[in-house]
């Protein structure tokens, strides 16, 4: 026994590398330049990133079917691998139209490993140890590693970029090969989904008996919005601090601040975060959304852009906190589909509001963060309230 769970606690480990080293792009900063430098508009921008959430749409409940009948080790090599790869063929792209090829790319290998480490993290703390809050507590801790690595990364992106945008692309790719070799170190003896359907039919079925279970329900529609609130307006974050003054040359610093307040909100998650009742780990990040948004969307100067700042602390404390209460009402045997199944409901919101941040910012730039704030809020606030009511 004693063993057993030395070798889950080096399988945990691995699994925490392997996520933490793919939660973040080395590029990120100089994404939106890259694509302007290759002719895109904003909106054609947004285009690319809708594409890409549609194939993910498509994939993700299949691909996350496979890994739960299959083997979760091996659709996570493949999809680190593949990424890695992918982002090689990226650096090379010259319009719109190869971006998107490439986005389509990044769509089905991140599908194959989306879920993935959150499935085998609950399985190996599980035999390590089953609590509920020991479990919590490693989900927070690996979005504290998330943002570790996201801030070296984007810190390293910056020069890099400075250097060949190209190149900072291509590079993206080194820490999804490091992470695939250590998802090849894995011992997964995860639990398997067991079934003689037809692979649609339970797919069918996982999706409805989701969505017929109130609680998880509630959690599933909890976690889009919450995660989504802080996803559309990014692509907007490094033309918003050009428009407000800040230098082109200190942009990926402002980058690496912000994944130093999304490690913030992780910690500070990880101490206070489930103390708290469900309803309150959501409400605080939408209070903080519309602080952060509404300021900046009102008046946007060299000041009030720091306030995006606070959009980081929100990404950290959600990352932290928001699954696992959606895993709580999950069975073992179907982690990787509700994960996946939880993430194509937030890339069908991510979707339009997308498609809105990207045309508003080619038609006034400064007001996509109250597009941000209109869109969030309000259903922000009806999930806050039945999440209270329980």
């Amino acid at each position: 026994m004693k063993n057993q769970i030395t070798i889950a606690k080096h399988n945990l480990k691995l699994v925490m590398l392997e996520s933490a080293l793919t939660a973040a792009l080395l590029s990120m900063s100089i994404m939106t330049p890259f694509f302007y430098s290759i002719g895109l508009s904003q909106l054609q921008i947004s285009q690319t990133q809708v594409i890409f959430t549609v194939v993910m749409v498509f994939l993700n409940l299949p691909t996350g079917w496979l890994a739960d009948r299959f083997s979760r080790k091996w659709a996570n090599v493949i999809g680190d691998f593949g990424v890695a790869l992918t982002f090689i063929a990226y650096a090379m792209s010259q319009n719109f139209l190869m971006v998107v090829v490439c986005e389509c790319s990044l769509g089905f290998f991140m599908a194959l490993s989306q879920g993935v480490d959150q499935s085998l993290l609950r399985h190996f703390c599980q035999k390590i140890n089953p609590s509920e809050d020991f479990f919590r507590q490693k989900t927070a801790r690996l979005n504290c590693w998330h943002y570790v690595v996201m801030l070296v990364l984007v810190w390293l992106g910056g020069p890099i970029g400075a250097i060949s945008l190209r190149l900072a692309v291509a590079l993206s790719g080194v820490p999804y090969i490091i992470g695939g070799i250590a998802s090849l170190m894995v011992a997964d003896d995860s639990k398997k989904l067991v079934t003689d359907k037809n692979p649609f039919r339970d797919m069918l079925r996982i999706v409805v008996s989701s969505f017929r279970n109130q609680p998880l329900r509630l959690r599933i529609f909890t976690y889009a919005i919450g995660r989504e609130m802080t996803h559309a307006v990014i692509w907007v974050f490094t033309p918003l601090l050009i428009m407000a003054g800040v230098p082109l040359a200190i942009v990926s610093t402002a980058w690496a601040l912000n994944a130093m307040a999304s490690l913030l909100g992780a910690r500070l998650a990880t101490k206070f975060g489930f103390k708290l009742k469900d309803w309150q780990i959501f409400a605080l990040p939408l209070a903080i959304m519309a602080v952060s948004m509404s300021i900046i969307g009102i008046h946007l100067n060299i000041i009030t852009i720091w306030f995006y700042l606070l959009m980081g602390v929100v990404q950290g404390w959600t990352g932290a906190t928001l699954i696992s209460l959606v895993q709580h009402y999950t069975c073992p045997e179907e982690q990787t589909s509700v994960i996946s199944l939880t993430s194509i409901v937030g890339r069908l919101v991510y979707i339009p509001t997308s498609l809105l941040v990207g045309w508003v910012g080619d038609w006034q730039l400064a007001r996509t963060p109250l597009v941000v704030l209109l869109c969030f809020a309000p259903v922000g606030l009806f999930l806050t309230f039945h999440l209270a009511r329980e």
